[in-house]
């Protein structure tokens, strides 16, 4: 099959024409760094209970309009957007692309000195690649006060929590068949029946730090990732492999989102990420993915209004669409049945490339799903 380098920058390439298409092509000249800076500044001068209305009356001066640019999927941003536009009076301008895509263009800004967002809100990896490219402006919100030390970074905060575990399809899978851990995936019983997703370097980490934090050997490791990919095809996107795995066309995910599955499940597709007890012991791993303030926005006042606003009254939102947020929320039942584990923060901010390298290797021993 083609390396999961290859495939992920077809497919960022084709995102970000399509995405230029979608948006006119066009990118706002930003207000300047100097501007956006001494409003943010501003804000946080003023009182706690005053900053929100601070930067409103900010984001009122600048048009009521804010430029987001996320990988949050359609059926996510819509009605986020939806609910921040009709709490604020901001009008919401979405670029969505993948998560590389979402990287990419918001560097390549940075680089022309025009900065085409005002906020983004995507992935634990892609935010801290922009943080050490410091293009992420300080938010000095009091509402960073109530985030757990685990989910708040010194240039962007945890606005939702994707959980890894697996998923598999029930009329396929049936009670007692189900992954009780991850080593269960190299299981002989699984040949064919698992899908492996071809950007999932971060759960490959995440797994293969688990286990040798757990008094696995390296080579005990390496082997039971031989088992696993030998087990596998491989996929693009995990909306796309939740669509298999509901036609029934694949037995098993190695891993989804649970939000993914769950509202799949709620939409009566035949899938399930819990066992019929209600309580994995597959550890899950949360990651956090976040929001952060771009330098030099043309927006800084409705971007830190947004920023506020997801840490706030957006924390329902998620809940209500089933993602788990990065706060307590009450009501919130996203992490019922969960055996959690801490996210490999450290070995993902340090070594990034190095586990990309290592998964794309691995990904050659499993076929194409969709070739």
């Amino acid at each position: 099959m083609k390396s999961r380098s290859a495939v992920v920058a077809a497919f960022t390439v084709l995102a970000a024409t399509s995405l230029l298409t979608a948006c006119g092509g066009a990118v706002p000249q930003a207000a300047g760094s100097g501007a956006s800076t001494e409003t943010y500044d501003k804000i946080a001068s003023a009182a706690p209970d005053q900053q929100r209305a601070e930067a409103a009356k900010a984001a009122k001066a600048e048009g009521n309009t804010l430029s987001l640019y996320t990988s949050m999927t359609a059926d996510i941003v819509g009605p986020i957007s939806k609910a921040f536009t009709k709490d604020t009076g901001v009008k919401v301008e979405v670029f969505r692309g993948n998560s590389e895509t979402v990287l990419q263009r918001i560097s390549q800004e940075s680089q022309a000195r025009r900065a085409g967002a005002d906020v983004v809100e995507t992935n634990f990896a892609e935010m801290d690649a922009l943080s050490k490219q410091g293009v992420l402006a300080k938010f000095d919100g009091a509402s960073r006060d109530k985030l757990d030390a685990t989910v708040k970074f010194p240039d962007w905060s945890a606005t939702r929590l994707n959980i890894f575990h697996p998923a598999w399809n029930t009329d396929l899978i049936k009670p007692g068949q189900e992954p009780t851990s991850w080593e269960d995936l190299a299981k002989p019983e699984y040949k064919g029946k698992i899908t492996l997703e071809i950007s999932d370097a971060d759960w490959y980490a995440n797994v293969t730090t688990y286990w040798l934090g757990h008094g696995k050997s390296q080579a005990e490791v390496d082997a039971l990732w031989k088992k696993i990919a030998a087990n596998s095809k491989a996929a693009k996107g995990h909306t796309t492999m939740m669509q298999f795995l509901t036609a029934g066309q694949t037995a098993m995910e190695a891993m989804n989102y649970t939000y993914i599955t769950e509202r799949a499940k709620e939409q009566g597709a035949p899938v399930a990420y819990l066992p019929a007890s209600g309580r994995s012991t597959v550890p899950a791993f949360p990651r956090p993915n976040g929001v952060g303030l771009i330098k030099g926005a043309a927006h800084p006042g409705a971007a830190w209004l947004f920023y506020d606003w997801m840490l706030n009254e957006g924390q329902k939102v998620i809940v209500d669409l089933h993602l788990s947020p990065s706060t307590k929320v009450p009501g919130d039942k996203s992490l019922d049945g969960l055996t959690l584990a801490p996210f490999a923060i450290e070995a993902l901010t340090d070594k990034k490339a190095d586990w990309d390298a290592k998964y794309d290797a691995l990904l050659r021993g499993a076929d194409n799903l969709e070739k």
